[in-house]
């Protein structure tokens, strides 16, 4: 079976998926961990937080940490698109997920930018965003003539 390669990474990937992203996941780990009323505001602003809930924000903050730990490290390893492509549609899958999430949290103000207050630009901007990027790399955009096959 023939293997692809990635020769050549172009920067806009490789500082989202690399950089940004990690950081960003690193971020939210320890905002979860140490600040969950501040993320649950973010998410769901006429949510109440409740102490009694804390484990499952530290067990969100641990599938953060693997985001990252994937991203940052794992990406970094291989230069094997298959590898890139199945992580990238895995959290692109998350991606949509947390976007139905944040549709049946914040209703018609997650379709409504003019009504968004700053952490829905934080959260929703960098969730459209990031998934746009995702989106335009699991089309090839930008790698025509950045790979190479061979055979095994």
């Amino acid at each position: 079976m023939a293997r692809t390669t990635l020769e050549h990474i172009p920067f806009a990937y490789r500082f989202v998926f690399l950089w940004f992203e990690p950081l960003a996941a690193l971020l939210g780990t320890f905002l979860l961990w140490f600040k969950p009323e501040m993320i649950l505001n973010t998410m769901s602003p006429m949510s109440r937080f409740s102490p009694d809930s804390k484990v499952i924000y530290n067990q969100l903050a641990a599938t953060y940490a693997l985001f990252a730990y994937n991203e940052a490290i794992l990406l970094r390893s291989t230069n094997d698109l298959r590898v890139w492509r199945t992580l990238i549609i895995g959290i692109l899958l998350c991606d949509a997920m947390h976007m139905y999430a944040s549709w049946a949290a914040l209703g018609s103000v997650f379709w409504s930018p003019g009504a968004w207050r700053w952490e829905d630009w934080v959260n929703l901007g960098s969730l459209w965003g990031q998934a746009a990027v995702r989106v335009a790399f699991l089309a090839g955009v930008g790698l025509q003539g950045n790979l190479r096959v061979k055979a095994d």
